[in-house]
Formats: structure tokens, C-alpha cells, sequence
């Protein structure tokens, strides 16, 4: 019998609620997992298998990785990815330096330092969001599969209504609260449309400023010798 290899484990907090967890590195059977996912192209396998791996990977835990939300799932991948792989990646920047009265269009490397990662969390961004005393709307973060099967092909606002939608947890109108679960997309989306310019104003500006995870990196473009400090969030890219 092959003898059994002792795995590491890490702590690691979730960014939405401090909540300390214990992780292990993905192995190979689940880094080429996440490769396959990769290649097929198809958004909803990546997804699946992005959940799949951090969820093999949690050490006696009883979160639910399905309703985290999208930027907990984010944080966790890149967490995994830095102590599975490596915690050094070179990512392809064009520079953007104005030279002459044009961009320079150079193309240069960035080493990013995935081990520093840091989740983002805009001081505007508030759960709830009143607009008088009998109109109150009490928000949630949506998940990752809802975040990432948007299709930013689609009209802008029917984005921004998707993202509403799913980020409303409960209604509170003239005394009474209405949860988002007691009605279809459909009705949501009615409703939605129904609101003034201002009103909806308001929950844009909510989804606007969710948090976000960013690595930092520095390069410098051989073209014009600028020296850039870049931020990157393509996660896709670093099972790559």
C-alpha cells in the first residue's frame, strides 16, 4: 500500500463576516478539474466547478458555499490558488501612457502577488436603503452563481435590474415587509421598472459599490519606459 501524504492546512477569513476557516490546498485531480472548466468555455461549468473545488477544500466547515456571496467566493479561489500553485503570476498588460497625444499601446508583463490580495469594501455600500419612512428596501449580496452567469452582452439596464433583483432581500411599504422570495423574477422585474429615475438611482448606486477583491502588481512598458502599479480581478486566469 502507497503511504498516505500529509496535506497543509491554512486558516483563511471570509471577507463578508470575519469568519475564520481552515482550507487545504486543491490537489491535481481538482486543479485539472478546473482546467477542463477552462477550456469548455461554458460560464455555468466554470461556476459549478469553481464551487466545486473550494468546497472539497474546506476543513471541517459548515458554510454553504452556495449562498455566499460572490466576492466570498472570489476571495476563497484566490486564497486556494496562492497556496495550491503559487502565489506569483505574470499577467499581460498594453499601456495606456499618453504619449504624443496618443496611448502608447506598448504591451509589458506584471508579476502579481495573488498572496495579497485584498477585498474592497466601499463605505457607500449600505444594506439598507431608505428612501422615506414607508418606503424601505433591506439588500443582500447576490451569489456567485447569480454574479457570474450576467451577460454583459445584454442591455445595460437589464443587467442592472438583474443584479437589483437578486440583491433585494425584503421590501418594507407603508408598515408591512414584502420578501423577494414570495414573488417571480417577472413581478421583481415589474416592480422594478415601475420605480422613479431617483428611486432607482439609489439601488444602482448599491450594486455600483459592492466590494471587490483586486491584486496589485508593478511593470514597466519597454516602449516608453513607464513604470505602472496595476490592479487585477480576471480570477479566471490564475488556474490558468
Amino acid at each position: 500500500m502507497l503511504p498516505k501524504i500529509d496535506t497543509p492546512i491554512y486558516d483563511v477569513k471570509i471577507p463578508s463576516t470575519g469568519q475564520e476557516i481552515k482550507i487545504r490546498p486543491f490537489l491535481v485531480k481538482e486543479e485539472k478539474l478546473l482546467l477542463m472548466a477552462v477550456k469548455s468555455n461554458d460560464p455555468q461549468e466554470i461556476i459549478n466547478t469553481t464551487k466545486q473545488v473550494i468546497n472539497n477544500c474546506l476543513i471541517d466547515s459548515d458554510i454553504n458555499v452556495d449562498a455566499l456571496p460572490f466576492f466570498d467566493i472570489d476571495y476563497l479561489f484566490i486564497a486556494l490558488r496562492a497556496k495550491s500553485i503559487g502565489e506569483k503570476i505574470e499577467v499581460n498588460f498594453i499601456c495606456q501612457n499618453m504619449v504624443d497625444n496618443s496611448k502608447c499601446g506598448g504591451k509589458f508583463k506584471a508579476e502579481i502577488d495573488i498572496s495579497n490580495v485584498e477585498v474592497v469594501n466601499n463605505d457607500k455600500s449600505r444594506l439598507d436603503i431608505k428612501f422615506n419612512d414607508n418606503l424601505i428596501f433591506k439588500m443582500k449580496y447576490p451569489t456567485y452563481s447569480i454574479m457570474k452567469l450576467i451577460d454583459g452582452k445584454e442591455d445595460v439596464i437589464e443587467n442592472k435590474i438583474k443584479i437589483i433583483s437578486a440583491s433585494i432581500d425584503r421590501i418594507f411599504s407603508k408598515g408591512q415587509y414584502y420578501s423577494s422570495k414570495d414573488f417571480t423574477p417577472e413581478e421583481l422585474r415589474d416592480f422594478l421598472e415601475n420605480l422613479t429615475q431617483q428611486q432607482f438611482e439609489k439601488l444602482d448606486e448599491f450594486i455600483t459599490d459592492f466590494p471587490t477583491f483586486y491584486a496589485t502588481g508593478n511593470g514597466k512598458c519597454p516602449k516608453c519606459g513607464k513604470e505602472h502599479s496595476v490592479r487585477y480581478k480576471d480570477f479566471v486566469n490564475f488556474f490558468r
